[in-house]
């Protein structure tokens, strides 16, 4: 007896927390959460075909603890709207937490629930996969609430790094130039993220990349770049790109300094003009200290110059935002 005393107990409790009173205090039916439209970048239409998934923690004042309501629940894109199953209901007067994830993982492989937060763990980078997420605080005892869809802003939880490779052409204008093997050293191979502090730890495992060109003939040549004044670069034809494949190089965001340095090696070939022959280089340096941002892409533009054997070398950073918001939906993606 006691026992079904205790349900029909909990099962009250539930209903009167899922019940939100209007102005003058009359009870009004719950309202099921719901998901506004979802704008996304070119590069990430493929969100409305595969869904993402949503983990909710509810947090009203008599709670010492966070209580989860939705747990990595699929919602997709259906009939012009974003619906999941069975759907869970506003409570008044209490505080939610919201966590949306890309890409939606049945299992949860990357993105873990861990004591009332959402951590995303990547173990193994440059990423196949540009993992986004999204955090919201609701509180329905807010004045003016309105029971809306949740206000989600995805962002990009990785950081986008490029490398281009020019000629210098002001020293070698009529010259060629081709790139045999480029060696990037020390990268910070994985990390985790977590919801609640809004920041990664790196892990201590460390990754080399190398790109070698296999495939060389005598009319291979790269553009060329000049410095300007200004410090920007002034650039004709096209430049090497190594790592074409993989391009971009979606990695860990991870700060670069003297104690965590990451290195540079390139390895190319000069054929001046009216040369039979081509001259062999090489270039190791120490990329500049900075800090590679979630959601920022880094481009490296690189100018060789080769004077017997000297080497010089110019280096360019240039941060941009990773992808153009785009407004139409209460769901941005950064």
């Amino acid at each position: 007896m006691k026992r079904i005393i205790n349900i029909v107990l909990l099962s009250a409790f539930v209903t009167v927390l899922s019940i939100s009173c209007n102005k003058d205090g009359d009870l009004t039916p719950p309202k099921a959460i719901s998901f506004g439209k979802v704008a996304t970048r070119a590069a990430l239409s493929d969100i409305q075909d595969n869904g993402f998934g949503v983990w909710t923690f509810i947090n009203n004042a008599e709670y010492t603890t966070k209580h989860l309501l939705m747990n990595n629940v699929y919602v997709h894109y259906e009939e012009d709207a974003w619906v999941y199953s069975p759907e869970e209901y506003w409570i008044a007067d209490t505080r939610f937490s919201f966590v949306a994830t890309y890409p939606y993982d049945e299992d949860g492989t990357n993105f873990n629930l861990d004591s009332g937060e959402v951590k995303l763990s990547v173990s193994e980078t440059p990423s196949e996969v540009d993992y986004l997420m999204a955090t919201a605080e609701v509180d329905t005892a807010a004045e003016g609430f309105d029971y809306s869809a949740v206000p989600l802003q995805f962002k990009h939880m990785l950081t986008n790094v490029s490398l281009n490779i020019w000629r210098d052409g002001g020293k070698h204008q009529n010259d060629q130039m081709r790139i045999r093997k480029v060696t990037l050293s020390n990268i910070c191979k994985g990390g985790t993220y977590s919801s609640a502090l809004k920041a990664w730890t790196p892990t201590n495992d460390k990754l080399t990349l190398s790109y070698e060109n296999n495939n060389v003939s005598d009319n291979d040549d790269i553009g060329a770049a000049v410095k300007q004044n200004d410090g920007s670069l002034k650039t004709g034809g096209t430049p090497s790109k190594p790592f074409d494949e993989q391009q971009p190089l979606l990695l860990i965001p991870q700060t670069i300094d003297e104690s965590n340095s990451v290195s540079l090696k390139i390895e190319y070939e000069l054929k001046r003009q009216n040369a039979a022959d081509w001259e062999s280089a090489e270039l190791e340096t120490i990329l500049p200290s900075i800090t590679w941002e979630s959601g920022r892409q880094y481009t490296y533009n690189v100018v060789l110059s080769s004077v017997t054997d000297i080497t010089v070398y110019y280096i360019q950073t240039k941060v941009d935002p990773w992808g153009t918001p785009q407004v139409g939906g209460t769901v941005i993606i950064k």
